[in-house]
């Protein structure tokens, strides 16, 4: 039988860095390998199959979601640490966002899942490969072993086991997963996904437990596939507010957006979770907004050295597209926000990037309301603004998204 694929995601990161190009040899020419047999398994000019939406969103105790930031170090690399974003939302979405801690841009694999499908998106393309056949088995068991664990004992329909297992559960997408090491009231230290046929896949080992909103949460474990560690990794971050829009679980060439004719693009994009304040604004014309703003956060010092705040602007805007409040956003390596800051969670948002700095005004925030996807609602309209010596160099328009069923 045919040994089963490393994970394309890992060892497209692992060719990420420079310094990896030695210890990192074997697994690289794997990838290519398992790009190959990828590439082998569908017809050459068959193109995507035809995309199957996912279930209507459903909670797991209240929560639609979650997002699970962790670090990584691969046994090969122990010298350079990886970051990796995992997002959920319920049923069957989900997307890995996998880097380099000290990444440039372009260093990155993300890795789509929406309904019965998936996705890699390799470093440097802006085109992702869909998996099929065994492939597409394998990636969509990598996503549900982790899920499975993030959650445990819930989200996932657990019987008992048998040869030493706790639990044991089987997946409507092939192969099942199986719990081991728990005793009494204590949570399993192991979980392990098997193929169709059976034999085992990937293992997560030697877990570690803290606390979390669905009761014990992993803070850190190891990732074992075919009997040898590829990673350790800790858990360092876990954030149940998901306000991603479906578009979010899709790779970006299936995003698709209706054309309006304007020279300046609008696209889809995700907002990364912050630390923000917002402040009102006495000012009435965009001209002293930006001056009340920048007096606003010249006043505002950082209660830790090791933080900052962005000297660029963000404003909330009203329906006529003049500024109605400031957003201060404070950049921190801190996991819980300081006082008098708030979290701002990740969110998807509709975006047009204007190189000349213009204002918005209604129809262009009406412009991008227009062109919100099918199911979605938005929240108040932003505009993010660049500064060169106290001048607008460029401006961003955002429009918030949120799937509708999360009823925000």
């Amino acid at each position: 039988m045919r040994r089963p694929l490393q994970l394309t995601l890992l060892t497209l990161s692992v060719a990420c860095g420079e310094e990896a190009s030695q210890q990192g040899a074997a697994l690289t020419s794997e990838t290519e390998a398992s790009r190959t047999l990828e590439g082998d398994s569908r017809a050459p000019d068959s193109g995507e199959s035809a995309l199957i939406p996912p279930p209507r969103r459903r909670p797991i105790l209240g929560v639609f979601g979650f997002t699970a930031r962790s670090k990584i170090r691969f046994e090969a690399m122990p010298d350079s640490p990886h970051q990796l974003s995992a997002t959920y939302a319920f049923p069957d979405r989900a997307r890995w966002y996998i880097e380099p801690a000290n990444a440039e841009r372009g260093q990155r694999s993300v890795r789509y899942r929406s309904g019965p499908q998936a996705w890699e998106l390799p470093p440097g393309s802006s085109e992702a490969m869909q998996y099929q056949g065994e492939q597409a088995t394998q990636a969509l068991l990598q996503l549900e072993l982790r899920r499975a664990a993030m959650l445990w004992p819930h989200g996932v329909d657990w019987s008992d086991g048998a040869d030493g297992a706790l639990r044991r559960a089987e997946l409507a997408t092939g192969g099942h997963l199986s719990a081991s090491g728990s005793t009494g009231d204590l949570p399993p230290t192991s979980f392990l996904s098997h193929l169709p046929d059976g034999s085992p896949f990937e293992e997560l080992r030697d877990l570690e437990w803290t606390d979390g909103p669905f009761g014990p949460r992993p803070a850190s474990w190891r990732l074992v596939s075919g009997g040898a560690v590829v990673w350790s990794e800790s858990i360092e971050g876990l954030d149940t507010e998901v306000r991603f829009v479906d578009s979010h679980f899709l790779p970006p060439h299936l995003r698709a957006l209706p054309s309006v004719g304007a020279a300046d693009p609008i696209l889809l994009v995700e907002v990364p979770a912050r630390l923000r304040q917002r402040r009102a604004l006495t000012a009435k014309t965009w001209e002293a907004a930006l001056e009340e703003a920048g007096e606003l956060i010249a006043s505002i010092v950082p209660a830790s050295s090791t933080a900052s705040v962005d000297p660029n602007p963000v404003f909330e805007l009203g329906p006529d597209g003049l500024p109605k409040s400031l957003l201060i956003r404070l950049i921190s390596r801190e996991e819980s926000p300081p006082e008098g800051w708030e979290l701002a969670h990740g969110e998807s948002a509709l975006s047009r990037l204007s190189p000349k700095g213009e204002m918005p005004t209604k129809a262009s925030i009406q412009e991008l309301m227009d062109a919100m996807p099918e199911g979605t609602s938005s929240g108040r309209a932003r505009l993010r603004v660049t500064l060169s010596g106290g001048n607008v160099e460029t401006s961003q328009l955002l429009l918030p998204l949120s799937p509708s069923a999360l009823g925000d």
